[in-house]
């Protein structure tokens, strides 16, 4: 195990539910973020609705390809 990957391991021992809770959330915006880069890299010119339905889709496409392995 990294030395990094044990470090977050032990502070996430050490924090309380909100914080964990905290934490989660904020990784999924940077997830979502990461997302909707990809796709205004892919599409120049998209609308924000438009944006907005590919990134849904893209994230609704790996959860299912995750239950399916």
């Amino acid at each position: 195990m990294q030395l990094t990957t044990k470090v977050i391991e032990l502070n996430r021992e050490k924090m309380k539910p909100e914080e964990k809770v905290n934490m989660a959330i904020n990784m999924t915006d940077v997830v979502v973020q990461i997302c909707a880069e990809g796709v205004k890299s892919q599409y120049k010119n998209i609308s924000e609705e438009e944006l907005k339905k590919k990134v849904r889709e893209r994230i609704m496409f790996q959860k299912r390809r995750h239950h399916e392995v």
